[in-house]
């Protein structure tokens, strides 16, 4: 399988979180509050909870909702963090393959070590320094200092006409 496929599925993936998101409209409106108020305490939050949201991404979406629950309780504001943090995992998965289309240089072993760490070390460089998007455009205007509250190509470095223009309304870009 090419990293075209790959890509193309965690594309998918972000759909399905901002799908999750947007279903829940009252809990998407708390969670914005929260960012607006402290938004080092969300990532921080997110960052914590890394393990629960790689177990959210590799699941089935119809197992998210009751691991959300046993996750969280019934603590919705809990529940939209670990949303919005699979989102952001899934996008960040969307760019790191962007990275790897790019470069053409897929890790194969084999290859001599120095060159392999030559190129790994790029890749690092360049993701960490990478803009990206950690608010879904579809649930509106982002509450994280300095995000755009419209999606222009030429204004954002991470723009994706695939997860940007979706509309959870129709299931459609």
């Amino acid at each position: 399988m090419s990293a075209w496929t790959y890509q193309s599925e965690a594309r998918r993936h972000v759909w399905e979180f901002i799908d999750l998101g947007y279903e829940r409209e009252d809990d998407r409106k708390v969670l914005y509050e929260n960012v607006l108020e402290d938004p080092k305490r969300v990532e921080l939050f997110i960052q914590a909870n890394h393990d629960a949201i790689c177990d959210l991404v590799q699941a089935t979406p119809s197992r998210r909702e009751a691991m959300l629950r046993r996750m969280s309780g019934r603590d919705s504001l809990t529940q939209m963090a670990l949303i919005l943090g699979s989102y952001q995992h899934c996008r960040k998965a969307v760019l790191a393959y962007d990275w790897i289309i790019e470069n053409d240089q897929p890790f194969v072993p084999g290859a001599a070590y120095r060159s392999a760490t030559v190129s790994q070390g790029g890749l690092f460089d360049q993701l960490r320094e990478r803009k990206w998007t950690r608010w879904p455009f579809q649930w509106g205007k982002s509450p994280f200092p300095g995000e755009k509250t419209r999606r222009d190509p030429n204004d954002a470095p991470d723009y994706d006409q695939v997860i940007d223009d979706y509309d959870p309304r129709t299931g459609m870009y």
